[in-house]
């Protein structure tokens, strides 16, 4: 039976690799885009039927490496061999990830916990990522499948290996991780008949590419409402295929004390090493992840409690906080106040749908 199943996923990986090929041997533009877009929509479809194939060979429990999750968010470390992601995460989390100066020191995710703001973000030491990860060379697979679970990636090199940064991009986005991106708003709504019918004010592609992509993803009836321009077939493709993860990123380079003249305004610069930028990563790994701090006071009267803030995402309004604490609570609560940001005035009552901001304060009087 395994090698039964061994045999239809090489097979499928034989399908992915002559449709990759057949892609890059066509040249790109209008008159090819059509083709181009369904050979893509295959590969899109074939990729997430090998996923679910190598999922069941592992037990139904996936091709990732087990991670329990503590803190508030979860940050993954990545970066290739020997770039010092055990060092930083011994600094920043006080963790005890093995280190040394040869290749894969780290061979199991490694976790630790770094407190800031108020805050417990875990961040992960993940093996390290070589090229071909994506097709499972140096347990690509496994790597991957670790950080698409996580709220943010940080992707982390030395100062000697500038060009991983688009390596292992690419990697990720060949695995179905987009960085710094989001869904482009395109609704498909599926109906029982009347085939696929497209509503887009922006024409960007052809009706017949609309269709294609579709029905390769099995969808012969539905209304694909178009909510803004979608600029790429490889996006409107993303749409359809629905098991792309989105997540933020920051980049890394490590090891600067090796180099000191060295600059980049766009990547934060850190040595473990001599304490240099730890501060500056602390703080982006913060406003990557978007958290809020709210204060609880426990009466009207009482000074808030600025030592042990609800840690909450941006975005969040009042029931969310109220949820966190607990669910009960959320049948107790009959008035909300609130004072600091976003307030009008001080004990300003607010409803449950309230938005909520950085450092605002509220106060719960129940029924």
């Amino acid at each position: 039976m395994g090698a039964t199943k061994n045999f239809a996923c090489q097979t499928i990986l034989d399908k992915i690799k002559q449709l990759e090929q057949e892609v890059r041997e066509t040249p790109y533009h209008k008159g090819t885009e059509h083709h181009v877009g369904l050979l893509k929509a295959k590969i899109a479809r074939l990729k997430r039927e090998l996923e679910g194939r190598e999922g069941k060979m592992a037990g139904g429990g996936g091709i990732g490496y087990a991670i329990k999750k503590h803190g508030d968010a979860s940050c993954a470390l990545v970066g290739p061999p020997s770039a010092g992601k055990s060092t930083l995460l011994n600094v920043l989390t006080g963790a005890r990830s093995k280190t040394g100066h040869y290749d894969f020191t780290t061979l199991a995710v490694v976790p630790g916990i770094m407190e800031y703001r108020g805050a417990r973000i875990q961040i992960f030491d993940l093996p390290g990522l070589v090229e071909g990860a994506s097709e499972g060379r140096g347990d690509g697979k496994r790597v991957i499948s670790a950080i698409r679970g996580s709220d943010l990636v940080i992707l982390m090199t030395d100062v000697d290996r500038l060009d991983w940064f688009e390596k292992i991009r690419y990697e990720l986005y060949r695995a179905g991780i987009r960085l710094n991106q989001r869904l482009p708003r395109v609704e498909i709504k599926k109906t029982n008949r009347g085939g696929i019918r497209i509503i887009d004010p922006f024409n960007h592609f052809r009706r017949e590419t609309v269709v294609g992509i579709a029905q390769e993803f099995g969808i012969k009836n539905a209304e694909v409402i178009f909510q803004e321009p979608v600029r790429s077939i490889d996006q409107l493709i993303d749409v359809f295929s629905g098991n792309r993860i989105y997540l933020p990123a920051i980049e890394v380079i490590s090891q600067v004390d090796r180099e000191p003249a060295f600059k980049d305004k766009n990547r934060i610069l850190v040595s473990a090493k001599k304490k240099i930028g730890l501060k500056q990563l602390k703080e982006a790994i913060w406003q990557a992840l978007g958290l809020i701090r709210i204060y609880l006071k426990r009466s009207r009267s009482a000074e808030p409690d600025f030592i042990h803030p609800l840690i909450l995402r941006k975005g969040a309004v009042v029931v969310d906080a109220i949820k966190k604490i607990s669910s009960e609570l959320l049948n107790q609560v009959n008035e909300v106040l609130i004072w600091g940001p976003g307030a009008k005035f001080p004990a300003q009552p607010v409803p449950f749908s309230f938005p909520l901001r950085d450092e605002t304060i509220l106060y719960f009087i129940k029924k």
